[in-house]
């Protein structure tokens, strides 16, 4: 939303924006309301759906074939994955995936490089989703879940 409005002042710069050019306020004010629901519900959640998170990826990870961590990193990636859903969450609810892109995914990403978790993460945000839809109705869900996929592409890149 924000890049939206961003992207809106620029476009329509010494004139008014036509209804076409308006139409996301209008979108995203119908909603909000579901935007903000599914947003605090995770956040009611959020200890249940990363213990679940974990649950599923530690029965994945037999024989550590996905990830060997010692407890160290296993607290840096709870926390991470804490972030990512938080940030995820917000950016669902301004509807601004762009900006949770271009910032807080760009930087993950070279970390998950750096680090070699790439298929971990092709792993991980799957059941990240899977995981939420159970804490969310049908319609909140199709809110969020897009965001998820986005983190899941860039992070798993």
């Amino acid at each position: 939303m924000l890049t939206q409005f961003s992207n809106l002042s620029l476009d329509t710069d010494g004139r008014y924006a036509t209804d076409a050019e308006l139409q996301f306020i209008t979108d995203y004010l119908e909603s909000v309301d579901i935007r903000v629901s599914t947003y605090e519900k995770i956040k009611e959640n959020q200890e249940k759906i990363v213990l679940e998170v974990e649950e599923k990826m530690h029965a994945l990870n037999y024989n550590n074939c996905l990830y060997n961590m010692d407890k160290h990193g296993k607290e840096i990636c709870r926390r991470d994955r804490k972030n990512a859903i938080k940030y995820t969450s917000a950016a669902m609810v301004i509807n601004d995936v762009d900006r949770l892109r271009d910032g807080l995914l760009v930087w993950l990403q070279t970390i998950v490089r750096s680090v070699g978790y790439e298929r971990f993460v092709r792993t991980h945000y799957p059941i990240i989703q899977e995981v939420i839809q159970q804490y969310l109705t049908p319609e909140e869900a199709k809110f969020i879940l897009p965001a998820l996929q986005i983190d899941c592409t860039i992070l798993g890149a």
